[in-house]
């Protein structure tokens, strides 16, 4: 019974991108999954093909040798795995994927570390340290894994190189792999005494705390390189990177915008509609802020130059103080009667007050004189 095609299984042409693989798995996934449709075994059996498809599809390796041999069977195959003599060809041809030179240099990891740092920070630039946990060359050994006063030997089984050549008949005909040695794990050489200090793994952890410059004007979510602090590399390799990610902690007056800053200032109303100078906090210290007359809530003022620095250019921006009204928690007499005849005198009619006594001192003098019919 022949096989049906993984391509169609999903929808797509055979051009397809891997994007375009992955989006039409996601939609008949749950279009078909048992979950959505209890009780329904094709659509059981339709998740399973589904499913199948895709784990053949989304690696380019299988994917591959699937679009060369197809649904490829060989008598001795696993047939629970209709891909499993196809992934069998391509290790064939191909190798397992190990490196051309097992006993050549190994690179070091990249790291990666997190740090909070303040705006004033931000502003002014710092040097901090961060704590990473890291593989570094074991000082003991230098990095051969062999006790001190002892040495590696070379591998017997495969005379040093790392790799063992052996001959596999197949129903292709003769194929001749190189693997690597399975005794010295493709080291070419085996340890008899190892290290006490990294017990032969020639790197040993360790939590040390690095210095890390952060440069004015940098942004959240910036990650900072700096080479070679990251796990050391084996037999010659370069020494892994450390990645320092930036975080910013909220600040409990200035929010930021870009490399502009925002604050909050809450005026009464007096100061708001006669102007005032007030005394403001900026990152460089106390400002004078003069608030012109009428300002309106919510206006915002702008203080040139005292915003944080351009990580490429160094140039400042602005800070932005944002005017609100301030209301007091409560009203003397005195104060209640001043804003009545400021209402009146604006033309405000106040509800609340339209019945009561006259406050206004000529308004008194006014009735007092004022006779009967």
């Amino acid at each position: 019974m022949s096989q049906p095609d993984y391509y169609a299984i999903l929808g797509v042409e055979r051009t397809a991108s891997a994007e375009e693989i992955k989006s039409a798995y996601r939609k008949l996934a749950r279009q078909y999954h048992p979950d959505v449709n209890p009780d329904d075994p094709e659509a059981e059996e339709k998740f399973k093909q589904i499913n199948e498809a895709y784990e053949v599809l989304s690696d380019p390796d299988k994917r591959a040798v699937y679009d060369r041999f197809g649904h490829t069977q060989a008598p001795n195959a696993d047939f629970g795995d209709p891909f499993g003599m196809a992934e069998s060809l391509f290790q064939m041809f191909f190798g397992s994927g190990v490196a051309v030179n097992p006993r050549g240099p190994v690179d070091g990891s990249d790291l990666r570390a997190d740090i909070t740092i303040t705006l004033e920070q931000v502003l002014h630039g710092a040097t901090v340290e961060v704590e990473v946990e890291r593989q570094r060359l074991c000082e003991a050994c230098k990095g051969t894994g062999a006790e001190p006063g002892t040495s590696p030997e070379r591998c017997p089984d495969c005379q040093g190189s790392g790799r063992v050549r052996f001959t596999q008949t197949t129903v292709l005909g003769t194929v001749t792999r190189v693997v690597p040695c399975e005794r010295c794990r493709g080291e070419g050489e085996i340890v008899r005494t190892p290290c006490r200090q990294c017990r032969g793994a020639k790197r040993v952890r360790q939590r040390e705390r690095i210095p890390v410059n952060i440069p004015p004007g940098v942004e959240a979510d910036t990650a900072l390189l700096l080479r070679g602090q990251g796990d050391s590399g084996l037999r010659g390799g370069r020494d892994g990177d450390l990645y320092v990610v930036v975080s910013i902690a909220p600040h409990p007056r200035f929010k930021r915008r870009g490399n502009d800053l925002v604050t909050q200032l809450n005026l009464t109303f007096p100061q708001l509609a006669l102007g005032d100078e007030v005394e403001i906090e900026t990152l460089d210290g106390k400002m004078t802020l003069e608030v012109p007359e009428l300002t309106e809530p919510y206006t915002e003022l702008t203080l040139k130059g005292y915003g944080l620095p351009n990580p490429r250019t160094g140039k400042r921006g602005d800070l932005y103080v944002r005017l609100g009204l301030k209301m007091p928690k409560k009203l003397t007499d005195a104060q209640r009667n001043l804003l009545r005849q400021y209402a009146e005198l604006s033309g405000v009619r106040l509800k609340r007050y339209a019945d009561a006594e006259p406050t206004s001192f000529f308004e008194k003098i006014r009735r007092g004189f004022k006779t009967e019919d």
